[in-house]
């Protein structure tokens, strides 16, 4: 497992390179560079989003991969970050999480292609509503399974294979639909596919 975690680690960032410069880049730049204030950013990854931010925010980043977290801090170092960005060796739905955020703290949220690894995502979102200031914003950008009954069927199929190759990843959350029943205000939102479909969407935390 830990030698599967390593591979997969190391190999994320250029398996996702072209995808990045083709169609991520401009949403995680249009999604990230407005934010103020405090941020947790949930599953950090390799740090992708870290060149996104601007001198005004202070963000807590959370990655339960310490292979991830480490190429992670490398980017932040190189950016020289280190002030403004705190990695911490933790998962959204771990205990230690309540005593790390309190209720009402947080400016934003920010979820970018992590929320389909959650093992409970209507209890990660519960706990970003707690955590989330009123009037503060959940940003996500993530695939999704298709709306299209048979292509929706086929990420059914491929979905344990994929869950074993992608560290946990589902190819069939239908994160879109949780959200919207998640109890946030949608302020905006924009279906695109890159082979499937994907979702990137604001969301207001209501006072």
């Amino acid at each position: 497992m830990r030698l599967y975690k390593r591979i997969f680690g190391a190999i994320y960032d250029p398996f996702m390179h072209s995808i990045e410069e083709r169609h991520l880049r401009t949403r995680r730049s249009r999604l990230l560079a407005g934010l103020r204030g405090k941020v947790l950013e949930v599953g950090v990854g390799t740090g992708t989003n870290f060149e996104y931010y601007n001198g005004e925010v202070e963000v807590t980043g959370i990655e339960p991969s310490s292979y991830m977290l480490h190429r992670a801090g490398k980017k932040r170092d190189l950016l020289l970050l280190p002030n403004r960005i705190t990695l911490l060796e933790t998962g959204c739905g771990y205990p230690e999480m309540q005593k790390l955020i309190q209720d009402n703290s947080l400016d934003t949220v920010v979820c970018t292609l992590i929320l389909c690894t959650v093992p409970d995502p209507e209890k990660a979102l519960a706990n970003f509503q707690k955590w989330l200031k009123p009037g503060g914003k959940l940003v996500v950008l993530e695939h999704i399974r298709s709306h299209n009954t048979s292509r929706g069927k086929w990420q059914d199929f491929l979905n344990p294979l994929w869950r074993k190759m992608a560290d946990g990843c589902h190819l069939n959350r239908p994160t879109d639909q949780l959200l919207a029943s998640s109890g946030f205000h949608l302020l905006k939102e924009d279906y695109f596919k890159i082979g499937i479909p994907f979702y990137e969407a604001e969301f207001l935390n209501p006072a």
